[in-house]
């Protein structure tokens, strides 16, 4: 009898030794006035996050183009490699928007991220809720979307990565995929316009005045990528930073437009951004 008390009570031990070192997964949502419907997103909060009262640094992750909120959790270890970190992270639905938002004003996406999902976060959750609490990475259409968010909002963020990131903006439409070229054009428009311009990772970097405002940025790309332009753009983005002044590092490695790439600069990604410092970067 006491042998099996013992081995219960090592069991139950066990058990809550191993619950401390899992993060916590929540699928949650908001009204979103920005694109005038309910919203979800997944939080995944730090191991300790129910046992103290600290606040977190929060890292948004933007998922690719026919993607959604889950995709994040169930394509890459998110969640084992979360549990290593006491960052909030959350990873709400962009559709297919480009995180733009749209010639018709109805699905404001850049509102909804901006205005609408980071407050409700720093409203329910113990989060940072400064600048320097706030950080947002994305991959292809998601690592576009971040880098856009930071050179429209600079002072909004203190740290930003695109893996992959689809600058397709100054190019248009996409002949080769008919759903791309589709939403390309619902958020920016057949021709080159002013909401080009808006938009345009490239011409934002050339409207900012004093560049030591932006936010380091983690620039990441497979050598190995097989889609329209994407390594080609992403170094003249790197030249232009160079160029700029602005702090940032690039890493072109091998692998494509893979899951499998993402992955490994995921977790590459976090572990920067547990070691970054804003005065030393």
């Amino acid at each position: 009898m006491r042998r099996t008390t013992l081995l219960l009570a090592i069991l139950l031990y066990s058990k809550a030794l191993f619950a401390q070192d899992v993060a916590t997964v929540v699928e949650d949502s908001l009204y979103s006035p920005g694109v005038r419907s309910q919203m979800k997103f997944m939080a995944i909060l730090p191991k300790n996050y129910y046992h103290t009262h600290e606040r977190y640094t929060t890292i948004y992750l933007l998922h690719g183009f026919s993607g959604n909120h889950t995709d994040w959790i169930k394509y890459s270890g998110l969640v084992k490699y979360a549990a290593e970190y006491d960052f909030i992270i959350i990873t709400p639905d962009g559709k297919n928007s480009w995180y733009t938002n749209s010639l018709d004003k109805k699905k404001n996406y850049e509102d909804y991220i901006i205005n609408d999902l980071i407050p409700h976060v720093e409203k329910k959750y113990r989060t940072l809720g400064t600048r320097h609490g706030r950080v947002v990475a994305g991959l292809s259409m998601g690592g576009y979307g971040a880098l856009k968010l930071v050179l429209k909002y600079p002072a909004r963020f203190v740290f930003a990565g695109s893996f992959s990131g689809a600058l397709y903006v100054p190019i248009g439409s996409r002949p080769d995929n008919k759903d791309i070229s589709e939403s390309l054009k619902e958020a920016f428009g057949q021709e080159r316009s002013e909401q080009w311009t808006r938009n345009d990772p490239f011409a934002l970097l050339d409207s900012v005045k004093t560049v030591s405002v932006l936010p380091y940025l983690y620039i990441s790309t497979g050598k190995d990528d097989a889609l329209a332009r994407i390594v080609e753009n992403n170094r003249k983005l790197v030249e232009k930073l160079q160029s700029r002044g602005v702090l940032y590092e690039y890493h072109e490695t091998s692998g494509g437009h893979t899951w499998m790439y993402w992955d490994k600069e995921l977790r590459n990604f976090l572990r920067r951004v547990s070691m970054f410092d804003p005065l030393n970067p």
